[in-house]
């Protein structure tokens, strides 16, 4: 892959719309007494959604486009899967695969008494690239099928002009599950919708890390 093509799928991994997006089904909140292990100090609503995102542990979905900015270059979006790769008790882990790209890996974890989003971005010999471990957490209490995760100390270091980027999941509907970015202070953004009513083929194990 070429650098041209590298740095287009950065950018798109970087950005994405953030606009509010009807519920058309709420997922329930567990019982406020319930905690889970490295739960501590979530609300109710984190950790509604936190079991939420892992009924789909195991499975993978394609993807489309769902909002872009002019901003950013388009992007091949026939092949884009979310595979929910891996789940222990305090991580869910997400790979992205574009293509045959298995570089980027949205690692989801209850750290801190919050809900923290990181990227972990490989290269094809398993090694970390040099922009990686950017994202951060979700203020509380967030909802049970949204939480955004807002930049933190890491990103502002390794991406300065990012310092105000908030990510975001969101089960859209009990069709989509949405994953994006949006860079407040320039106003870019990118959304990515996937299809959570119909399972597609697992793709190979992401780049770093061995199959399940």
């Amino acid at each position: 892959m070429n650098n041209l093509a590298c740095l287009i799928i950065a950018s798109i991994l970087l950005f994405a719309s953030c606009a509010d997006q009807p519920q058309s089904q709420q997922q329930s909140v567990p019982d406020e007494g319930r905690t889970l292990t490295g739960a501590e100090g979530l609300s109710s609503e984190q950790l509604a959604f936190w079991d939420n995102i892992r009924e789909f542990c195991g499975q993978a979905f394609q993807g489309k486009l769902g909002d872009i900015t002019d901003y950013y270059m388009p992007f091949d979006e026939s092949n884009v899967i979310l595979h929910v790769f891996n789940c222990t008790d305090d991580l869910t882990h997400l790979a992205l695969h574009i293509g045959d790209n298995r570089s980027r890996n949205l690692m989801l974890t209850q750290s801190e008494g919050t809900l923290r989003l990181k990227h972990d971005h490989r290269y094809e010999d398993g090694r970390e690239e040099d922009i990686t471990q950017y994202g951060g957490d979700a203020p509380k209490p967030g909802l049970a099928h949204r939480q955004i995760f807002e930049a933190d100390a890491h990103t502002a270091d390794i991406l300065p002009l990012r310092f105000d980027n908030f990510w975001f999941l969101d089960i859209m509907d009990e069709n989509t599950l949405a994953y994006g970015v949006h860079w407040p202070k320039e106003g870019h953004s990118i959304r990515i919708e996937f299809d959570i009513s119909e399972e597609v083929d697992t793709p190979p194990a992401p780049w770093g890390y061995d199959s399940e």
